[in-house]
């Protein structure tokens, strides 16, 4: 079976359609949204913050800036293969995770498309946005 090396996870995974669409998406953040590397991770387990929560987040973007919180992620992706699972459907599977985690951004990949949102703060929702800012946002 064929795979690919996780830089984040430091392993070799297998080469999955949904994996596919996580490691372009990696790929991107890197090299269009400019995101440093060490930055990334895969898979990350919700249980860092709730031991009893087994859920992992297949992107999240670390934000280690001065002051930001940990359970407070510049962005949360959230990967499926083409064909696979609606925006909305993939929307409630976001929301089980914003229990736990208040990312300033939200990227929904459908690996052929993405959706993009973007934290209002003052009304404390996500609106849709065109794209994702470069890494680091302008205003922190």
């Amino acid at each position: 079976m064929d795979s690919y090396f996780d830089s984040s996870r430091k392993k070799f995974v297998a080469a999955t359609p949904e994996e596919a669409v996580r490691q372009n998406v990696v790929s991107w953040l890197k090299d269009v949204v400019k995101v440093p590397g060490h930055l990334v991770e895969t898979e990350f387990a919700l249980r860092t913050f709730d031991s009893k929560n087994a859920d992992r987040v297949d992107i999240i973007v670390h934000d280690f800036r001065e002051g930001a919180k940990a359970n407070e992620p510049w962005l949360l992706v959230e990967c499926k293969r083409p064909g696979v699972e609606s925006p909305a459907a993939l929307q409630v599977q976001v929301n089980k995770y914003l229990r736990i985690l208040k990312p300033k951004f939200i990227m929904l990949s459908l690996g052929d498309s993405a959706i993009f949102l973007g934290l209002d703060s003052a009304k404390k929702n996500y609106t849709r946005l065109s794209s994702l800012p470069k890494y680091p946002p302008v205003n922190p």
